[in-house]
């Protein structure tokens, strides 16, 4: 009869769990009874709710980093809002596509910002503001 190896190794922990100043594991018993609290205190998600979009939220993200469990530094992402910013926070490229207008959806695209606009009006300050000189 072959004998069983006594020790075994520890299992390696990868993805979600392993950041290691996560304080909650995301398996939890107070983890999941923080994130119940989110979800039914904010139902749907900030992200598209800040588009005038009505999405469920299914996910709860840390916005200050994995060990601050407040509730003020946690908000409610639908999962794709939430997978484009634990993206782009690990430095990743991530394209948000058009809205039905065709306007860029994503917040920080240069048209979403407010135009600056220059001495005498025009947009940028270091260009004229173009105008046509055809008669009406």
């Amino acid at each position: 009869m072959r004998s069983l190896p006594t020790s075994r190794k520890p299992a390696k922990r990868t993805g979600r769990d392993a950041d290691p100043r996560r304080l909650l594991k995301l398996n939890g018993a107070k983890w999941q009874k923080l994130r119940a609290a989110v979800l039914h205190a904010e139902p749907l998600c900030r992200h598209c709710a800040a588009r005038g979009l009505t999405v469920h939220a299914t996910d709860v993200d840390h916005m200050n980093g994995a060990d601050d469990n407040r509730m003020e530094s946690l908000q409610p992402l639908c999962h794709e809002c939430h997978s484009r910013k634990t993206a782009r926070d690990q430095g990743k490229r991530v394209a948000y596509g058009c809205d039905a207008s065709g306007s860029p959806a994503d917040p920080s695209h240069p048209w979403n910002q407010a135009v600056v606009r220059g001495p005498g009006g025009s947009r940028h300050p270091s260009l004229p503001e173009i105008t046509s000189n055809r008669k009406p």
